[in-house]
């Protein structure tokens, strides 16, 4: 007996405790028009456990579910999908959103070009309660990193060079965190290691091994923002903060070593300003901030800004360790 052919796409999708989101995500990839897929769904200690029964009524053969026990983090799900795949190209899709239903066909156009990209990356359009400020945000966010980035236009995708690592390093827009890409950059990229943002973690990493990187600017990825998302609490400000300092010291110990030169000092630098931005935005707050902080980013890039806030803190009392 011979075995089944691979497909073009393997959609990864993680999910917990979200069924009626769940379903409407799955049902945006059964109605791609582009029907050379399977779908990987990792139910990360869902309670009770997605149903196999209800993912075969939806998707047929084509789905194939995997459990962990308990709860493992957003990350290792998505190592678990990655281990698990057969496609080409890696999909990504979030158990609350939507795929546009021509996003894996114009994928799918790339892959069948002479140069192939490694990593295509798709444009994102928010909807749900929060949409407006959202798209708004988001819009502001990818012109600043695509002025940076100087991306190439050519049939209606934007072509990548070395100035994208840079630009990712200031921010990742949302539709840098959406990547399908070769199964095969598997064996070279590291594995998603934390839920420190790992999706930005990915794209940074992506553009610093100099990899074929592209987007299409469409909105083919809906990103729901109706108040289901930590983002969307003004509680997790500082968590966002948290976890970008932790992905950008992540990023240097395990991909510095590896970089040229300046490529190093760049992370470096980027990961200086995280913890500066951190302090910064704890003593803006009225809250206490650990001034080893400031210290440690004014050792990677001094400069007076460090000066001032040491001062703030020390007038304010807002200062040592976090609680």
């Amino acid at each position: 007996m011979t075995a089944a052919r691979a497909p073009l796409f393997s959609v990864i999708v993680p999910t917990r405790n979200r069924p009626g989101l769940l379903s409407e995500a799955l049902a945006s990839v059964r109605d791609q028009t582009l029907a050379d897929w399977e779908l990987i769904v990792v139910d990360d200690g869902s309670t009770p456990p997605v149903a196999e029964a209800a993912l075969r009524n939806l998707l047929g053969a084509r789905v194939t579910l995997l459990r962990h026990a308990t709860s493992r983090g957003v990350a290792a799900a998505r190592n678990s999908g990655y281990a698990r795949a057969r496609g080409q190209y890696v999909a990504q899709l979030d158990d609350d959103d939507l795929l546009a239903p021509d996003a894996l066909a114009r994928i799918a156009h790339l892959a069948g070009t002479e140069t192939p990209p490694d990593v295509v990356f798709i444009g994102v359009h928010a909807f749900g309660s929060e949409a407006a400020d959202v798209n708004a945000r988001q819009q502001d966010t990818l012109a600043r990193t695509l002025t940076r980035a100087g991306g190439r236009d050519r049939e209606d995708c934007l072509h990548f060079g070395e100035d994208l690592f840079g630009a990712l390093l200031h921010g990742v827009p949302a539709a840098f965190q959406h990547a399908a890409f070769r199964r095969e950059l598997l064996q070279r990229m590291t594995p998603m290691r934390s839920d420190h943002w790992p999706e930005s973690a990915w794209a940074i990493e992506a553009a610093a091994r100099a990899l074929r990187c592209v987007l299409i600017p469409a909105p083919l990825y809906r990103w729901r923002r109706d108040g289901q998302s930590y983002f969307s609490l003004a509680s997790m400000a500082q968590r966002a903060m948290d976890d970008n300092v932790a992905m950008k010291h992540d990023l240097l110990t395990t991909l510095g070593p590896l970089l040229p030169g300046p490529r190093r000092r760049a992370l470096q630098h980027a990961y200086g300003e995280a913890l500066f931005d951190r302090c910064h935005g704890r003593v803006m707050q009225g809250l206490r901030a650990d001034w080893r902080d400031v210290l440690a980013s004014a050792l990677i890039r001094p400069g007076f800004r460090h000066i001032r806030l040491l001062a703030r803190m020390a007038g304010t009392g807002h200062h040592g360790d976090t609680a």
